[in-house]
């Protein structure tokens, strides 16, 4: 008998039993709580994995496989004649089990979705029941495929499953309607009458990570055959004794200053309230500690102690951070804790991290298994991006679900908690509750200025014993509010440069809201100033990455005898670790005047408190709503009216009465995504974004030799007409993170549909050599002896935001 084969030299049979066995795998280890019974969850899940590429088995697939370059129709397709057949054999497993007929129904619909769309996305539940249109192919495909081979097949899921399934029964249950007879009364009485009408909405959500985890499952499976056949790196376990080692080694436990004191007692406090006070059914902490007292490490410490007290055996340390800048710089420290890794133990995902899986010195996966690893979370330490995150949750994208099963038993720090757009509070609430309580996993939510995502003592628990004290102690810093009313740009600036006359030994940050205003404030300043006696530094993205790490590094290893004046978008305020003597801030969100404020005075190192100038400008008034949100400014506004001066220690209520309003204004959003999560509407949640995009184009920056190197490197790659677009992807993605050190994005106005550069785009960027501009386009000098301008092309006006 012909061998029928799944892939071109692999036997259907041996794909199918790895791909159930990586199931069973899944479902034994993952600690999930979706009501059901252990046996249930692992049975289902075996059934998705062994039947979702039955179809392959038809005659049309099969020849596929011997000439893939030869004209085929859609009668190759597996996946939708493989989900008919599951559903059935679905319906056989569960037809005695003790069962609602509502959980049955949904069970044996999830099993025949997620093997549906196991090559695409999720679409809204609803809608994918109907097969009316494909029961003309259907019948055509289930008529080639082997009966006497497919019944061998199935023999060895009957002995598995304890069922008897037949493929004969199933062809006439096929033929007699039976898939549409038994599913489309049901979905009506299912959808429209008791799960949208009767069943609360955590029940709902509950049900829509039932598909994600079992769709998340199954990909995972799958791929995991394809790609790595069977050579899953070994996991190794973690526990506190690393960090601890690492504490005792760096003297941490005997601190000689007063700071180095706090972070000590604030390090202990985290893990004796966990010893003390841990509950398996509490999922939620915090940790609420003022800027330069140690969260990250603190945290690491909570989160190993956590895995511990929580028996979380095989369960990942998830750190998510908002800003890639700072993923590399705490990166760096965790590396230390854990001695200079593999990335079984310690790994780092986001958009630019190198695809190069290290398992030891000795052992590199090559770049399609170190890509597949990196991006299903394969390490004990994950240290990733709120979007790499977040949009794992929300979600129908297969490629986002492949990480999902890991999530289990996990334990997840999201560092800087704030920075999620208050609009999305309610649906990322919810789905954090479904993950904590279904997936088995425990957050803590880190910041010195904690939002009211979750209400505090009642849902989240803070571990920082009287937190509010660790505020009072710092006198670091004052806000001094000088928005009463608002004065120009041009008065603005004459303010700053008086005082930069006046105070000739401090240094100084200004932060502004626009790179034009940006800009405008730079220039006017440089010139006004003697360059010989201040370093005047220019930030904001218009300057390349790589001009701008040269810049901060400067201004960190500052020169004495010069002063530092520093001009600035937001772009400081997070992930740049500097300490200045005053900061001048544009009206912001408060969050925002307080990260501000977090760059001046960092280790209480000055002489005399750090003054934060708070001002509104008129240039920027309007602007500022844009970019922010009106309400976020007007509430900003509102809890600051009534002060001139505030004191460090006054922070913490201020940040407070701060986010009660922000919370009001989330419970009256929109909360579109929240009800597709709730109705089961994948494709919507599948638009879901944590950062909107904006239109924008891109131009790379020939800005020194080796940028112009890696720039050739690039056309070579995309011009190469051997490499497939899958290789030329892999070959692009190992010198990505140093191309894109000199790319800029600059915003489309919204009434034009280019940025207006006189020349055409190059494979998808614009290039400028900065040695050969026949028109000023960017401004820079290679040698960094003066601070430059960057982008600069006045031909449209692009430079607002």
């Amino acid at each position: 008998m012909k061998i029928i084969e799944s892939h071109p030299g692999i036997p259907l049979i041996d794909h199918l039993t790895e791909v159930a066995k990586n199931c069973l795998i899944i479902a034994h280890r993952n600690n999930t709580n979706f009501g059901l019974e252990e046996k249930i969850k692992a049975g289902l899940l075996f059934i998705c994995g062994f039947y979702h590429d039955l179809g392959k088995a038809t005659s049309y697939f099969q020849n596929y496989l011997l000439n893939p370059e030869g004209q085929h129709n859609s009668l190759k397709n597996h996946a939708l004649p493989s989900a008919v057949f599951v559903l059935y054999v679905a319906k056989e497993y569960l037809k005695e089990k003790e069962l609602t007929k509502d959980e049955r129904f949904l069970l044996i619909t999830i099993c025949f979705i997620v093997v549906r769309r196991h090559h695409g996305n999720l679409g809204n539940f609803k809608n994918e029941l109907g097969i009316d249109h494909f029961k003309e192919d259907l019948d055509k495909q289930f008529k080639s495929i082997d009966k006497q081979a497919i019944q061998e097949i199935i023999e060895i899921g009957n002995e598995k499953l304890k069922i008897s399934v037949d493929w004969s029964d199933f062809i006439n249950w096929f033929e007699n309607d039976g898939s549409r007879k038994e599913t489309r009364l049901e979905l009506i009485a299912f959808y429209n009458l008791n799960f949208q009408k009767k069943w609360e909405n955590p029940k709902k959500s509950e049900v829509y990570y039932l598909f994600l985890w079992m769709f998340g499952a199954l990909l995972y499976s799958d791929k995991s055959d394809v790609i790595l056949a069977g050579k899953f790196p070994e996991i190794p376990n973690l526990n506190l004794n690393y960090l601890s080692d690492y504490r005792k080694n760096k003297g941490f436990n005997l601190p000689s200053t007063t700071i180095n004191n706090l972070k000590n007692e604030a390090y202990y406090s985290v893990i004796k309230s966990l010893e003390n006070d841990f509950k398996a059914s509490n999922h939620f902490y915090s940790i609420s500690l003022p800027t330069g007292l140690g969260k990250t490490l603190t945290s690491l410490g909570a989160s190993l102690k956590l895995r511990e007290l929580a028996k979380l055996k095989e369960g990942k340390i998830i750190i998510a951070i908002p800003f890639t800048s700072i993923i590399d710089q705490n990166y760096e420290v965790y590396s230390e804790v854990f001695n200079d890794p593999n990335n079984a133990l310690l790994l780092k995902h986001h958009h630019l991290a190198e695809p190069r899986y290290k398992e030891n010195e000795d052992n590199i996966r090559d770049s399609k298994e170190s890509k597949y690893l990196i991006e299903t979370w394969q390490s004990s330490v994950i240290v990733t991006t709120f979007v790499q995150l977040l949009e794992c949750f929300i979600t129908n994208n297969k490629t986002k679900l492949l990480k999902f099963s890991a999530l289990s038993n996990s334990v997840i720090i999201l560092d800087e908690v704030q920075q999620i757009p208050h609009a999305l509070w309610q649906v990322i609430r919810q789905a954090f509750f479904s993950v904590a309580e279904h997936l088995n996993c425990y957050i803590v939510l880190m910041s010195a200025t904690q939002p009211l995502i979750f209400k505090p003592k009642e849902e989240i628990t803070e571990l920082v014993e009287n937190h509010q004290r660790y505020f009072s102690f710092f006198n670091r810093t004052r806000l001094i509010n000088k928005m009463r009313e608002s004065i120009s740009l041009e008065m603005f600036n004459e303010v700053i440069i008086k005082y930069c006359l006046d105070k000739p030994k401090k240094d100084v940050l200004i932060i502004l809201n626009t790179k034009k205003i940006t800009l405008e404030t730079y220039r006017n300043i440089n010139s006004s100033l003697d360059t010989k006696e201040n370093d005047i530094f220019y930030l904001t993205t218009l300057l390349t990455p790589f001009e701008r790490k040269k810049i901060i590094k400067k201004i960190k290893s500052k020169f004495k005898g010069k002063r530092q004046i520093i001009i600035s978008t937001q772009l400081v305020e997070a992930g740049v670790d500097i300490s200045v003597d005053t900061v001048f801030r544009a009206l912001a969100p408060l969050d925002s005047i307080i990260q501000a404020a977090g760059r001046a005075n960092r280790y209480d190192e000055k002489e005399e408190v750090s003054e934060v100038y708070l001002y509104k400008i008129e240039e920027l008034e309007r602007v500022t709503g844009f970019i922010y949100g009106a309400d976020l400014i007007k509430k900003t506004e509102n809890v600051l009216k009534d002060f001139e001066t505030i004191e460090e220690k006054e922070y913490l209520e201020l940040i407070q009465n701060y986010f009660l309003q922000v919370n009001d204004l989330s419970l009256y959003s929109e909360n579109n995504y929240l009800k597709s999560l709730l109705a089961l509407n994948f494709e919507e949640t599948g638009n879901f974004q944590l950062i909107e995009n904006t239109k924008s184009e891109s131009i790379f920056i020939g800005l020194n030799e080796d940028a112009k190197q890696i720039w050739q490197d690039y056309i070579l790659i995309q011009e190469n007409e051997n490499l497939n677009p899958f290789e030329k992807k892999n070959a692009f993605a190992l010198i990505k993170a140093k191309f894109y050190d000199y790319v800029i994005n600059i915003n489309i106005p919204y009434d034009s549909e280019n940025i207006g550069l006189p020349f055409e785009p190059c494979l998808g960027f614009y290039f400028v050599d900065v040695d050969n501009q026949f028109k000023p386009i960017y401004n820079c000098n290679t040698d960094f002896s003066k601070n430059k301008e960057g982008y600069i092309f006045e031909g449209i006006d692009v430079l607002t935001f």
